[in-house]
């Protein structure tokens, strides 16, 4: 068995839905624990939206317990555009897995994330100039693999590398912009590299490792039934868009009260929003809650609303069964999976490339879920009975 450790647990259903698309057997859960059957063990933390003190203490322990299972082959799923604190948990983990070289390789061909000369593109844009700049936690100030990556202490290599070339000590991020560069590096990888970097890259890990459990068998297919409740819990346009045709549909849209969005408490906000979910949801079959337009500025406040949406969206749960539950933003599905109680979770389909449907095993529900920076995929504007924009 190998396992994956992920920084946010979109990250981690992006992986599982690596293993759904080649016949893998895999587990999904937010803690490390036997998983019986599974070729891959991924874990969901949520180490991204906590303080670089606890992330750290969560990744040595996390990887402590995989040690103590056994399980020596592990890949770290960081974010593909490097936000969090990747050096430093990635130094912890090569410390426990006794690890000297890092290779990163945070690019995804499959949307569009490039690194040529050291400088990171998403499609075709540099980084920085990118909605990327404007992340509430981990702006992008820079272009530059090095600069993202934070690192003062350790060796950073960067740029074009060749397939022939020894990785050094320290961390190495090497040009990527196809799959095939992706596997190329992977071949590169001996007993002393820890891999880590983006789900494309854990796939070419796969293919060139364990080309044997590459079967390419997809699942059944899972349809979508009952009604819908989707958080868009991310401010990148994507979401924007989505949201804007949704309504234009009809589709009833409920916004955090403005109560909610203060630093104090209000439980009054609670109250409102929950009543005005659960009436859109018994008046019609879909709602999509989303944050306020209103500017909100206080201390850790990115935690502090999703909180307050995943105690939201467990209320209205509880006054109206849903059926579809559809999230996006891993810290905002990190949140709501808590707040549910859903500490497992079976990987079913993969619709796309990172977004993922998995079934809650004690509640008749099925989650859809997603990275706040991609698209949703065909099937899900169709189940909206909205168009998907060309690109």
């Amino acid at each position: 068995m190998i396992a994956v450790i992920a920084d946010d647990i979109t990250g981690a259903a992006e992986i599982a839905g690596v293993c759904l698309r080649w016949g893998i057997p895999v587990s999904f859960s937010l803690d490390a624990s036997p998983a019986s059957g599974a070729d891959v063990m991924v874990i969901a933390t949520d180490t991204r939206s906590m303080t670089e003190a606890d992330a750290l203490k969560e990744t040595d322990r996390i990887a402590s317990a995989l040690m103590d299972m056994g399980v020596t082959w592990i890949f770290k799923k960081s974010d593909s555009v490097m936000r969090g604190h990747v050096a430093k948990e990635l130094k912890v983990l090569a410390n426990i897995l006794h690890k000297e070289k890092m290779l990163l390789v945070p690019a995804n061909p499959y949307t569009g994330r490039s690194i040529v000369d050291g400088v990171y593109y998403v499609k075709g844009k540099p980084l920085n100039e990118t909605s990327f700049k404007d992340d509430p936690t981990f702006p992008a100030f820079s272009a530059n693999v090095k600069d993202l990556l934070r690192e003062k202490e350790l060796s950073v290599a960067y740029g074009k590398f060749s397939e022939e070339e020894d990785l050094q000590a320290g961390f190495n991020i090497p040009d990527s912009q196809t799959m095939q560069d992706l596997y190329t590096w992977a071949s590169l990888m001996d007993d002393t590299v820890l891999p880590a970097g983006s789900a494309a890259f854990f796939e070419m890990c796969l293919k060139r490792n364990f080309p044997e459990w590459m079967l390419g068998q997809e699942p059944d297919p899972l349809s979508f039934v009952g009604n819908s409740l989707m958080i868009a819990g991310s401010s990148h346009q994507n979401s924007k868009d989505f949201v804007e045709k949704a309504v234009e549909k009809g589709v009833h849209l409920s916004e955090m009260p403005e109560l909610l969005m203060e630093e104090k408490y209000n439980p009054a906000g609670t109250e409102q929003w929950v009543h005005d979910v659960s009436r859109g949801l018994k008046d019609g079959d879909r709602v999509i809650m989303a944050y306020g337009k209103k500017k909100v500025r206080f201390e850790n406040y990115p935690a502090i609303l999703k909180k307050r949406t995943a105690q939201a969206v467990s209320r209205v749960i509880e006054e109206v069964p849903v059926r579809e539950l559809l999230l996006e933003g891993g810290a905002t599905t990190c949140a709501v999976i808590e707040e549910l109680s859903l500490g497992a979770l079976i990987p079913m389909q993969e619709l796309s490339p990172g977004v993922v449907r998995l079934k809650a095993v004690d509640l008749d529900m099925v989650l859809t879920i997603k990275p706040g920076s991609y698209a949703w995929p065909e099937a899900v504007y169709n189940y909206f009975e909205l168009e998907k924009p060309m690109v």
